[in-house]
């Protein structure tokens, strides 16, 4: 195959993946969208709804939902088929994407497109993109963080280095203010790099420029709502799903019940009234200053120090939703989407062990470290109402472990035929 059509071949991945997300969207359209939603966009809609009208993130809601995704849906106009679209052609770029990835990560061109197709046929990654929501765009700029800082490690030279670390770094910190979750990885990534590869000035601009756009954003929050916080979502989530969960298999109460007692006990380490406190007492709690987290916070970890047998028994309740199934597909096709995402999770599992074995240091490190600081992040927090929206960010890398298995198999294979 000449040079030139292998430089269009990732162009023609991320034309399938466009296709699929397309076509998924063009399955289950109907006029009010609904099928591309779970309840979360609404607050991302008013949300670019009060930048548009203020030019500013002063709304109480951008302390739960930080601002990019709702910046973008001000820009397109606050058209919700157009953020639709538009979410769909990001979402997609994932795929040609992951080939950059695999091949930094020393994967073959053949290898490194077999992972890139993987990403385009993921159900979970179409589903997700072509979807009302800031995933796409938090997953994409992820991604350029890890490709960017990669090449500053391994390839860069001269200022170039601490330049493309720098980029690294600002693409990280985009991605936090689409979606707050890999707020701290960055400091795990730091020092490995530095212990692996002593590149001082590319981990530097790399550490220097996340800390201080995710920084930045904290500083807003204290000024403008008192809770120097990246998100209350995460407060929020620990006790009011949870810490609710882990009260619901120890009490078997039902959830009315479970929500009302956790407000209560939220409430009155505010030093509330809670007379008037029931379930819904929680949506209050969604956003506020930092003394309603530290008592949200506190009231999680004593419901987990009270059942600590509980808290452990939902962990793998948690792990086979984040990585077993997809709530927002169509039901026929689950029939296919759960075994391929087994295949894909075995076929992670035995890549990092053959990588562990052969000691494919630097393939092993990276997808073990995105991987694992994701899924400890998702189950400390949540374990109830999860689905494989919690590892779309995941899917590039855990494609080049798979591949990577693949491409051992068929090694031993080709030495066994030849002997």
């Amino acid at each position: 195959m000449s040079a030139s059509n292998r430089r269009l071949l990732p162009l023609a991945v991320f034309a399938l993946a466009l296709a699929l997300r397309l076509a998924l969207i063009a399955l289950q359209n109907t006029d009010d969208l609904a099928n591309f939603q779970t309840g979360d966009y609404t607050l991302y809609r008013i949300g670019g709804e009060h930048i548009c009208a203020e030019g500013d993130t002063s709304n109480s809601l951008f302390l739960a939902r930080p601002p990019l995704f709702p910046l973008l849906v001000c820009a397109l106009g606050t058209n919700d088929r157009t953020v639709l679209f538009a979410n769909a052609i990001t979402g997609a770029l994932l795929a040609p994407l992951t080939i950059i990835l695999a091949r930094q990560l020393r994967l073959g061109p053949r290898s490194a497109l077999a992972a890139g197709l993987i990403v385009a046929l993921d159900p979970a990654s179409i589903a997700y993109s072509a979807f009302l929501g800031a995933e796409p765009l938090a997953n994409v700029t992820l991604l350029v963080m890890a490709v960017a800082l990669l090449h500053a490690t391994r390839a860069a030279e001269g200022w170039h280095a601490p330049a493309w670390g720098a980029a690294a770094g600002l693409a990280l910190a985009l991605s936090v203010l689409s979606r707050p979750a890999p707020y701290l990885i960055w400091t795990g990534l730091s020092a490995w790099l530095l212990l692996t590869y002593r590149r001082w000035a590319v981990v530097a601009a790399y550490a220097l420029v996340s800390a201080a756009g995710i920084g930045a954003w904290i500083a807003h929050n204290a000024s403008q709502f008192d809770n120097p916080t990246v998100s209350s979502v995460g407060a929020y989530n620990m006790v009011y799903y949870r810490a609710a969960s882990v009260e619901n298999w120890a009490t078997d109460d039902d959830m009315s019940t479970i929500y009302a007692n956790l407000a209560r006990r939220v409430e009155e380490r505010l030093g509330h009234d809670t007379a008037r406190v029931d379930a819904n007492t929680r949506h209050t709690h969604y956003a506020g200053p930092a003394a309603l987290t530290n008592a949200m916070m506190a009231i999680a970890i004593e419901t987990f120090t009270n059942h600590p047998a509980e808290y452990v028994m939902t962990i793998p309740i948690g792990l086979g939703r984040m990585y077993g199934y997809t709530n927002v597909l169509p039901g026929w096709m689950t029939v296919f989407e759960i075994p391929w995402n087994a295949l894909l999770l075995i076929g992670t599992g035995v890549g990092l062990w053959l990588a562990f074995r052969g000691r494919e240091w630097l393939l092993f490190w990276a997808v073990v470290l995105v991987i694992g600081y994701f899924t400890a992040g998702t189950i400390a927090v949540q374990t109830s109402g999860l689905d494989t929206r919690m590892r779309t960010m995941l899917a590039p890398f855990m494609a080049v472990a798979a591949v990577y298995a693949l491409d051992r198999w068929l090694a031993r294979r080709r030495a066994r035929a030849g002997t």
